[in-house]
């Protein structure tokens, strides 16, 4: 039987993808983001979803599609 592992959370793709190419730390995607850092920490540990706004501000910071 084929078992299909769990989806990544968008967090995991964020800082594996993203922050990492862009060495960003989490402080410092706050500030370019205009948000608290407490909110990327939560994104990054899987703790919290990205609202469709948040996915847009995203897509405008780090140059890529808010279907990431």
């Amino acid at each position: 039987m084929i078992s299909n592992p769990a989806p990544m959370h968008p967090g995991q793709a964020l800082a594996e993808v993203y922050m990492a190419e862009m060495s960003l730390n989490q402080t410092a995607l706050a500030k370019r983001c205009g948000c608290a850092s407490r909110k990327i920490n939560e994104i990054v540990n899987g703790k919290r979803g990205i609202s469709p706004f948040f996915a847009l501000v995203l897509e405008f910071m780090l140059s890529t599609s808010a279907e990431m």
